[in-house]
């Protein structure tokens, strides 16, 4: 490969000191952790360093023989492309935000520093990935944002629930009084049915809210907890169930109300999403993790549960969004959900030590992936079955 371009070395130097500086600057230039490239204003890089191979998983004839822009995301091309613009105007860019397209069909993002060499037509830039960074601010973000709700939602569930409980006691004593028609009897059992589903909510809005009501124990087969979570959830409905629950699952120190909750709800979630019918598919399976995208997780073992539906999916711009309290893609109706769903699963998961990364393209569903530490049994980890597979996002077992 040829080395990129080094200034002289002031004065007159010897040939076998301009070797010298253009294999150090070589050197320099391939064991950069930093993306670096040389590119020409006709649009294709002309050097990059080992390390777009490494994050991008692109090969570098690959990197060489495509059009530039066919590396970056759709989204962020037309300001990259300005940007570029501006550098043939001799404007440096500084802190350029933008995605870049990995092989496997993801993205990270770059941090870029560029300037132009007066004259020669050469652009020298350098990108940092700033992918976990721009993640992990999100978190805090979201995390701010819930606590703030937490506090509302605890004054206002301990209120409503007190309101529901005088209610409740009137209709059922108006109730065992009887009702003097058929008519009477359906309206009471409406409003019983009706606040009934109310303090069902109050107690959702009271799981959000209350950090410190957490009561973990070692559940050692977590399959049946499962399967009666999503059986109950998909009671009455038309829709076809499927499981797939590994028979050696881990065992769990979980709080079980809670976890069948977060079941409930991803279930309930995925059921919204499909009007017109299909297949939900529960799936539960050990993963050893080492490093996942999204997820700021300790390596070791997990329990990855998983909800996936065949419905519309969520667009791209709207993912970073689906964990706020009430925000929802799906029309209000009688028979959706108020909008805490996912922002009670994604609090109860991370109290348990845990993470949620949803996986959705419009149009071809959605997958919601919970990751649970596994028990440690006697300061020991769980061992892993004999025949291990890899998978895209970790280890499986």
């Amino acid at each position: 490969m040829q080395s990129p371009h080094c200034p002289a070395v002031p004065g007159e130097p010897s040939p076998e000191r301009l070797a010298q500086a253009e294999s150090d600057c070589s050197r320099l230039f391939n064991l950069s952790l930093d993306l670096l490239c040389i590119a020409g204003l006709d649009g294709y890089f002309r050097q990059v360093n080992p390390s777009w191979t490494r994050v991008l998983g692109w090969s570098q004839e690959e990197l060489l023989s495509r059009p530039v822009a066919e590396f970056m995301h759709p989204e962020d091309r037309e300001r990259t492309l300005q940007a570029r613009a501006d550098l043939a105007k001799g404007i440096p860019v500084r802190g350029l935000e933008n995605r870049y397209l990995c092989k496997d069909g993801s993205h990270r993002w770059f941090s870029w520093q560029s300037s132009m060499e007066p004259g020669a037509q050469t652009v020298f830039a350098v990108a940092r990935d700033i992918t976990e960074q721009r993640q992990s601010h999100h978190e805090h973000l979201v995390l701010g944002k819930q606590e703030a709700t937490r506090i509302l939602a605890d004054g206002i569930s301990h209120d409503f629930n007190n309101l529901l409980a005088t209610l409740l006691l009137n209709l059922e004593m108006i109730s065992m009084c009887g009702a003097t028609n058929d008519q009477q009897e359906k309206l009471l059992r409406q409003s019983l049915d009706t606040i009934h589903a109310a303090r069902t909510l109050t107690q959702q809005f009271s799981t959000f809210a209350q950090d410190n009501v957490c009561r973990p124990k070692i559940i050692f087969d977590l399959k049946v907890l499962l399967q009666q979570s999503m059986d109950l959830a998909l009671n009455g409905s038309t829709l076809h169930a499927e499981s797939r629950l590994a028979p050696d699952l881990w065992p769990a120190e979980i709080d079980e109300v809670q976890i069948r909750l977060v079941v409930r709800n991803l279930v309930l979630n995925a059921k919204e999403s499909m009007p017109a019918g299909g297949i939900i598919r529960l799936q539960a399976e050990n993963m050893r993790l080492d490093h996942l995208p999204g997820l700021e997780l300790p390596p070791g073992d997990y329990l990855r549960i998983s909800v996936t539906d065949q419905g519309v999916g969520i667009p791209a711009h709207t993912l970073p969004r689906v964990f706020d309290p009430y925000f929802s893609t799906k029309q209000r109706g009688a028979q959706k959900g108020m909008g805490l769903g996912l922002t009670i699963c994604h609090a109860v998961i991370q109290k348990h030590g845990g993470g949620i990364v949803i996986d959705s393209q419009p149009g071809s569903g959605t997958t919601v992936h919970c990751h649970l530490p596994a028990a440690q049994i006697s300061g020991k980890s769980p061992p892993p079955p004999p025949s291990p597979a890899t998978a895209a996002q970790g280890k499986l077992w």
